[in-house]
């Protein structure tokens, strides 16, 4: 059984709490589209993927994510690989970090952006947790197109009421 649960949810930053429990391990995959999308935001795909395989700094486009944080605890003699899912068909990854025992990274000027657009998954080889904090970019605001009522009618010009005052009158 694994589990991740979002501890702080914002417009710009996210927090996961992700634990394993059973002894053989487990993965949990963070989606940046489907777990991070907050209620009032909408997802952007990336109009392109950049290369990164020359190890130079990128621009993306879409949402991303930046790790900025990551504390975590396993086991004795057991680790925590956290890695980029380039390719979710084989799966090709591009491995981060591998965690031992238990320990934190707190970035304070910088964060790792590296394959910022693409979803993280958190392998444990044993029983552990891992909480990530992750600095949001790129999604844009949810915008509620509804009609209230007769003022709010685009197809209506001007006021026609009842005698009342109801805006209802058609």
């Amino acid at each position: 059984m694994s589990t991740k649960h979002i501890i702080k949810h914002t417009e710009t930053e996210i927090v996961f709490k992700c634990y394993v429990i059973p002894s053989e391990g487990g993965t949990v995959d963070l989606s940046v589209q489907n777990d991070m999308t907050k209620s009032t935001q909408v997802y952007v795909a990336p109009a392109s993927v950049p290369d990164e395989t020359s190890g130079a700094l990128v621009q993306y486009t879409g949402s991303r994510v930046y790790i900025t944080g990551i504390w975590w605890g396993v086991k004795a003699n057991k680790h925590l690989d956290i890695t980029r899912i380039i390719n979710p068909t084989g799966p090709v990854l591009h491995s981060h970090y591998y965690l031992l025992n238990s320990g934190f990274y707190e970035y304070d000027d910088f964060s790792d952006r590296v394959y910022a657009n693409r979803d993280i998954r958190l392998t444990f080889d044993g029983s552990g947790h891992c909480i990530i904090r992750l600095r949001k970019e790129g999604w844009e605001p949810e915008v509620e197109n509804a009609t209230y009522g007769a003022y709010d009618d685009p197809t209506r010009i001007g006021a026609s009421t009842t005698m009342s005052g109801s805006p209802d009158k058609v």
